[in-house]
């Protein structure tokens, strides 16, 4: 273990500088890919990292973006009472004079309504009510507030017109918790719906810095910098903490691997079209020489006194949460229930903190591990969303600089600096492969309870079992070689990681935004309950599927048998 900062201040962290440069980024608004303001916060945080000495280019390309421009309800014969409303990114937008309709309460019911429904208006409530041939859709939020959201399947750039076409066809906003009993209070009577929005290709700019090492490798790490109104810790504190990360690790002496420095574009607005185009245009450069994509995101959050760790893959899991606690401190056992209670997932058996579907993770299907640690609102907090460490100005207008301790900004720094610097200087990756099979073997447990006849899951929980086996017996056996050894848990992270995180392949990304591991199989789980002919063509994709799961896990247990490979 190296000798660690114990505090902000002897890493050399600043959090007046932090929160400055936070704060003016702030000034600008809403930084929306491809606007006036997205290029002004791009300049700044060029020009910041030209002052701290970190090489760095900024990369232009095209994303498809979706945003609201301009929402609101007025109930008729009170035309001038307008019910404030948030629009919904993705979404279809109406005409400048909206449209007129009567109001449904819920989904089902809503043929020709405008369907009012409960909480965040995420893709599957809204494709839900306009399936039940609803014309629009108000959710009603848990509190004053009105969160901006995005409603798409879409991962990255379309590719099709049939991924177009799966965006929703109706307008979609969002209003208060007040304001939703009010519009509940009209019954059935008619609104009228105004939910302006675009959807469009858009120049984009992206900065990326980095500060080499001695060995080819390096961590990524990412940011996204647009937000959708002023944005202080979602995500602005993240990119000011990126830049004070940099500055630091620059002016210091030469990490044995390098760091990567980006700033995403197009995180909501374009379902994470800045990490996924990176992924795509250097796919070969992380598959050979990334060790881990560090997401930073929720970081500094006023009251934000319980560090979670989330988005971890198993085999940076010990690793992660030692480091964390070697920093932070343990988290009591009440906590950890809360924030296993905030991250669910869909699957039973498999750690809450495993990577998800969302937060820029765009790099499984390379193999990359990933982390994360967020500053969440504690269980006793009155100030987080409902079942959520989230506190709830977030993704609001109301996320203003203020929401932001510079005290907890540079705690969070100071965790994130000394977890770099303990992965930077790793002379053996500290990769827990004997994890990623256990992880695998909860999957299959749920898979295997759902079809207990599938025999492809027999074969899958028994090549797991001898991947953990393989894996187990290389964790006991020295390194003599450091090099080889690294290479040898790059590669096992290479085969893995696709098949426990990406259903179709490895250089796509699936549709939706469901967090299950080993998602090919997910078929398994409705088996039992289809039609004969359904259930016939489900058990050819389940194959066809298991397929690429076995040869991933067969060529990981080859490779862990063999002699350590040379780079």
């Amino acid at each position: 273990m190296l000798a660690l900062p114990a505090d902000a201040a002897a890493a050399g962290i600043s959090a007046e500088r932090m929160h400055a440069l936070l704060t003016e980024l702030c000034a600008l608004g809403r930084k929306l890919p491809g606007s006036p303001a997205e290029a002004a916060a791009c300049d700044i945080i060029a020009r910041e990292l030209a002052a701290a000495g970190v090489a760095h280019q900024v990369h232009h390309f095209d994303a498809f973006i979706g945003w609201p421009t301009r929402s609101g309800i007025t109930l008729p014969g009170d035309a001038s009472r307008e019910i404030q409303a948030t629009g919904v990114g993705m979404a279809a937008g109406t005409p400048p004079e909206g449209i007129v309709a009567p109001l449904a309460d819920g989904a089902a019911l809503a043929a020709g309504r405008i369907a009012l429904v409960e909480g965040l208006p995420r893709y599957d409530a809204v494709m839900a009510a306009q399936r039940a041939g609803a014309v629009g859709v108000v959710a009603i939020s848990h509190g004053h507030e009105r969160h901006y959201v995005q409603a798409s399947p879409i991962w990255g750039a379309p590719t099709s017109a049939a991924e177009l076409a799966m965006l929703p066809q109706i307008p979609v906003v969002q209003v208060s918790k007040e304001d939703g009993a009010l519009l509940r209070a009209h019954g059935t009577g008619q609104i009228r719906l105004v939910a302006e929005a675009r959807r469009e290709w858009r120049p984009v700019r992206m900065p990326v810095a980095e500060i080499p090492g001695e060995s080819p490798y390096f961590v990524l790490l990412g940011a996204h910098y647009c937000t959708w109104a002023a944005g202080a810790t979602d995500n602005l504190a993240a990119v000011a903490m990126l830049v004070e990360l940099a500055r630091l690790f620059a002016s210091g002496p030469r990490p044995r691997h390098g760091l990567r420095f980006a700033f995403w574009t197009g995180h909501e607005q374009g379902g994470y079209a800045g990490s996924s185009w990176y992924a795509d245009n250097h796919w070969a450069d992380l598959r050979d020489r990334a060790i881990a994509y560090f997401n930073v995101d929720i970081i500094g959050v006023r009251g934000g006194t319980t560090k979670a760790l989330r988005n971890t893959t198993a085999e940076l899991h010990g690793f992660a949460a030692g480091a964390l606690e070697a920093t932070a401190g343990p988290l009591p056992a009440s906590e950890r229930d809360f924030v296993a209670h905030a991250l669910r997932r869909q699957d039973k058996y498999v750690p809450a903190t495993r990577s998800a579907r969302n937060s820029d993770q765009s790099f499984s299907g390379i193999g990359l591990p990933s982390l994360q640690v967020s500053a969440f609102l504690p269980a006793a907090s009155t100030e987080h969303m409902p079942g959520s460490g989230l506190a709830w100005w977030w993704q609001t207008e109301e996320d203003t600089p203020d929401r932001c301790d510079p005290a907890v900004l540079a705690a969070d720094a100071l965790i994130h600096h000394n977890i770099l610097r303990e992965l930077t200087a790793a002379e053996i990756l500290p990769f827990d492969l004997a994890g990623m099979a256990d992880d695998a073997l909860a999957s299959l447990r749920e898979y295997a309870e759902a079809a207990p006849d599938l025999a492809e899951i027999v074969l899958l929980r028994s090549l797991a079992e001898d991947v953990r086996a393989a894996a187990a017996s290389l964790a006991d056996r020295p390194a003599t070689d450091a090099a080889a050894r690294n290479a040898l848990l790059l590669r096992v992270t290479r085969l893995l990681n696709p098949v426990l995180h990406h259903a179709r392949s490895s250089h796509e990304f699936d549709l939706g935004r469901a967090s299950r591991l080993l998602p090919g199989l997910a078929p398994a789980l409705g088996l039992a309950s289809l039609p004969a002919d359904e259930a016939r063509m489900a058990r050819v994709l389940l194959r066809r599927r298991a397929n690429r799961i076995a040869d991933a896990f067969q060529a990981a247990i080859a490779a862990l048998r063999d002699p350590e490979p040379r780079n």
